[in-house]
């Protein structure tokens, strides 16, 4: 036996998805593992329909299994979303590959990869290098193993435009999460088809999530029905009786900030170089746009700055993503092996909460899991609370 696991959100799934699964499953695995975000997704900002509707999706796009990535890794920077997915992918039996989406030249990213494997020490030096220079920590990365790169292949073109997807990166760091949790498992590389990640065009074969969650803001959801090959008429449902009020979840975020002390904000997963003392010095402001568009620049992006909103809301500290974890299967194909799971997934709330019950710091990392959960059904008007869920079988 032979399976195969992808690190993921479908956030929502479309045709671009069903396509690397369908490529997945024409290469021979026995099954498919996924292992996707929950409530929230790594822009911190909330799924764009619930995990249930979205695992639901992947089962009938040919996944065997669909694993619930915990949030302080699913709402994380690149390497902690990847090493999350891989603490649990090294678990599961007989798993020889991780099937992952690039853009470009493959024999690059695999480059690239093993400089931040193989020339650690020379990467961490030229890293801190250039954070110095008071680049953000993906802008130093990249230039970085751009530099190293050119030294090593002076012969072959520079790689500065490969970071400029962020497939790339997430590919770099899923086979840099690889070498430190599962050696044996081979990364498998399938080339991503038609939009890029964040281009938000509606037309061609496959369209990015982005274009969909777009056309949806703008009311066009249906528009988009051609690249949304499962559930349809249910996501539509739930985008119009429960999707997420961002708008409620600005205001909520402008509180929590003013409320929250320094010690507090500093004590967060993502906070760090004075950003505590930078956030608090704009915490007077009416509005949460107003306080992103005064912190962000060269050194704090986006979707940092709202990662450290989410910590602050769920109280993601760090440090938490060294401790265990418990998880569970958000749902499988009908006749599904469970003894091919780590012990790390549970397939009953029962078995969670035993978990959790037995040792403090899978509590502390569930914890986070409830709060999201929390936090996203007042958001989307759900009723329930992370309890309120059962294995989906298709």
């Amino acid at each position: 036996m032979k399976n195969c696991a992808v690190i993921t959100e479908y956030n929502p799934f479309h045709t671009g998805h069903k396509y690397q699964l369908d490529t997945i499953k024409a290469k021979g695995f026995d099954n498919i593992f996924c292992v996707m975000s929950g409530a929230f997704v790594q822009s911190a900002m909330p799924a764009f329909c619930d995990k249930a509707l979205r695992a639901e999706c992947a089962i009938l796009g040919g996944a065997d299994a669909v694993i619930e990535l915990p949030t302080a890794y699913a709402t994380a920077s690149a390497q902690l979303f990847a090493e999350g997915g891989m603490k649990i992918i090294s678990g599961i039996k007989n798993v020889t590959h991780l099937a992952m989406g690039g853009v470009g030249n493959s024999d690059d990213i695999l480059r690239v990869a093993d400089i931040k494997i193989s020339h650690a020490d020379k990467y961490t030096c030229e890293l801190k290098s250039e954070l110095e220079r008071g680049k953000s920590y993906n802008a130093a990365s990249a230039a970085a193993l751009t530099h190293i790169y050119g030294i090593l292949y002076p012969d072959k073109p520079t790689v500065a435009t490969l970071f400029e997807d962020p497939n790339n990166i997430l590919c770099i760091e899923y086979i840099s999460a690889i070498n430190k949790y599962c050696a044996n498992i081979q990364p498998l590389i399938i080339e991503r088809k038609g939009a890029a990640y964040n281009d938000v065009s509606t037309d061609g074969e496959y369209v990015s999530a982005t274009a969909i969650r777009t056309a949806d803001e703008g009311g066009k959801l249906h528009t988009m029905q051609r690249y949304i090959p499962f559930n349809y008429d249910k996501i539509c449902e739930s985008r119009k009786h429960a999707a997420a009020d961002l708008e409620l979840y600005k205001k909520l975020t402008l509180y929590a900030l003013k409320r929250a002390s320094v010690e507090e904000i500093n004590k967060l997963r993502n906070c760090s170089e004075g950003m505590e003392y930078l956030l608090k010095k704009v915490s007077h402001l009416n509005s949460l746009d107003e306080i992103v568009n005064a912190v962000i620049g060269k050194r704090y992006g986006k979707k940092r700055i709202f990662r450290l909103f989410l910590d602050l809301h769920l109280g993601i500290q760090k440090g938490l993503t060294d401790k265990a974890f418990c998880t569970r299967l958000l749902a499988c194909k009908n006749g599904f092996d469970f003894s091919l799971l780590p012990n790390c997934v549970k397939t009953s709330n029962a078995q969670i909460k035993k978990a959790a019950n037995d040792c403090p710091d899978v509590q502390k990392v569930l914890q986070i899991d409830i709060n999201a959960t929390n936090l996203y059904n007042t958001l989307s008007d759900i009723i329930g609370d992370y309890f309120n869920y059962s294995v989906i079988k298709v």
